[in-house]
């Protein structure tokens, strides 16, 4: 069998939202907020680029790139505290997020 590149293999999610956990798979060639829309969750977002913080949850394990984008809607206090926003975030593994921000019922 053919080694899988890193780069195209899909890594496991572990949302956490005040509903409950979900799994779900994502790529590193998808932002975490795809990846979250995908998997049936309604999530938050405005400006899909980094710079309203309307998405922003919290990374509790794995590790995220943001290429070569910047998350100009973080303080650098919540990016101390773990936070992320997906996004602008693309999974570099399996993960664990909390916080993830939903549209109200009818929102």
């Amino acid at each position: 069998m053919a080694d899988q590149r890193p780069d195209t293999a899909n890594c496991g999610l572990t949302l956490i939202t005040d509903h409950g956990a979900q799994a779900a798979t994502g790529a590193p060639t998808t932002t975490l907020l795809e990846a979250m829309r995908n998997a049936g969750l309604p999530v938050r977002k405005a400006c899909r680029n980094g710079v309203c913080g309307l998405c922003r949850c919290r990374l509790l394990s794995g590790e995220i790139t943001y290429h070569w984008k910047e998350p100009h809607g973080l303080w650098q206090k919540d990016i101390e505290q773990g936070y992320i926003l997906p996004c602008i975030a693309y999974p570099l593994g399996d993960l664990v997020v909390d916080g993830i921000p939903l549209l109200e019922p009818g929102g």
